[in-house]
């Protein structure tokens, strides 16, 4: 199959895409990808959150990114450089591959300056196409591209993004006027103020490690509340966010295909239950969690199974619940493991042939333990007044914010 050039905007949901992509790689159909003179566009993406190592650079810090095109299909690439003094150009190459994609990296080297821009040149034979901040074009953009300001520190994404020496904690409170972060690294006190940048609060924090917890305080009204982003929470005891590091786990296989969709044997899952009470492969009585499915891999494919669909896995109220009341659509939940478990899981099913579907609740959130209810003490992620559904609140999905919230 032959995917024409079109003229595409690169979608807001390309975020959520690419956040599932270590889950299951989508079955592409065949393609005619290749030095053809022709870059296929529907093959780039650059999902600027996620693609670039560190997630936050930091003044005076190289850094790198990564894109992704139809393997095969450029000739070469490069990447456009504006520091606001000077420009120059950084050539990418090849890393490796995912699937069907070629997935090209560039270093970009440190700069004293306040801030850099970037873009991208592709190149397949006599035709050149850039990826840009506004999406894919055929003349050069105008926009400025990606923007890295070191300053503020907004190209950091929201939640904690653990940097060289510390942490960038950035959170969406539009309603608040001041807010500070409180946590393990600082003795839960009032020593990290952040600076509103927007509607957000931002700062860097020193000392910040790998599994501490914290909590945002907001004024007026002295209001905590876990972090609207947060990879885990500690939601037993004191519902406390904790730092992740996403990239610690070590993927064990990193070229899973998944099967076509019409060749699919599905099986669906629900963790609680799948390995618990009264079975002696499970770990725990009740609930079992993602290390006591990982150990039944071997099982689900001697049934012939090849992909398990998964009942909703973010963070819930209590211990036992089908997942359909979510109180977050980040972070998974405790009582299973931890994040780094649950990618155990997926690797091991991969191992094992299976692919991995994920049932997510992206239309409301409970009715119980919704911290995201009046977040930072007005009501921004939900209609006011509330736009109920039978399972909980909608979320107010007019809000460009809480749309780029998912």
């Amino acid at each position: 199959m032959m995917f024409s050039k079109r003229r595409v905007h690169i979608p807001r949901l390309l975020k959520l895409i690419a956040v599932l992509t270590i889950i299951l790689e989508p079955s592409i159909p065949a393609h005619a990808a290749g030095h053809d003179g022709n870059v296929e566009w529907n093959g780039l993406s650059h999902v600027d959150f996620q693609d670039r190592r560190p997630l936050c650079p930091l003044g005076n810090e190289a850094f790198s990114i990564r894109f992704q095109a139809f393997a095969g299909d450029l000739t070469s690439a490069r990447v456009f450089l504006d520091d606001g003094g000077s420009t120059s150009w950084v050539t990418a190459s090849v890393e490796g591959q995912r699937g069907p994609y070629d997935i090209w990296k560039a270093r970009i080297p440190a700069t004293f300056s306040s801030g850099i821009g970037y873009y991208i040149e592709l190149n397949d034979g006599i035709d050149t196409d850039y990826l840009s901040v506004s999406g894919i074009s055929d003349p050069v953009p105008v926009d400025g591209g990606w923007r890295l300001d070191f300053t503020t520190l907004e190209h950091a994404p929201l939640g904690a993004t653990l940097t060289s020496g510390g942490a960038v904690f950035r959170v969406w409170a539009p309603g608040a006027s001041g807010c500070s972060i409180r946590g393990d690294f600082n003795g839960w006190s009032l020593g990290s103020p952040m600076t509103r940048v927007g509607e957000d609060f931002i700062v860097l924090v020193s000392g910040v490690s790998a599994g501490d917890e914290y909590k945002y305080f907001f004024s007026p009204g002295d209001i905590w509340k876990p972090d609207a982003r947060s990879r885990a929470f500690d939601s037993g005891s004191n519902g406390n966010s904790i730092v992740e590091d996403p990239f610690a786990y070590q993927w064990q296989v990193s070229d899973f295909h998944a099967p076509p969709q019409d060749e699919l044997v599905v099986y669906q899952l629900h963790l609680g239950t799948f390995a618990g009470r009264n079975d002696p492969v499970g770990t725990v009585a009740h609930p079992s969690g993602y290390l006591d499915a990982a150990a039944r891999a071997g099982h689900l494919a001697a049934l012939g199974v090849n992909a398990v669909m998964l009942n909703p896995v973010t963070e819930f109220p209590g211990d036992e619940s089908a997942g359909y009341n979510p109180i977050t659509a980040w972070a998974p939940e405790w009582v299973y493991g931890s994040a780094d478990e649950f990618k155990y899981l997926v690797d091991v099913m991969h191992q094992n042939g299976i692919a991995v579907l994920l049932d997510i609740v992206w239309n409301h959130f409970s009715f119980s333990d919704n911290y995201l209810w009046y977040y930072d003490g007005t009501q921004f992620y939900f209609d006011d007044p509330a736009a109920d559904t039978p399972w909980g609140a909608q979320a107010d999905f007019d809000s460009e914010g809480v749309r780029d919230y998912y």
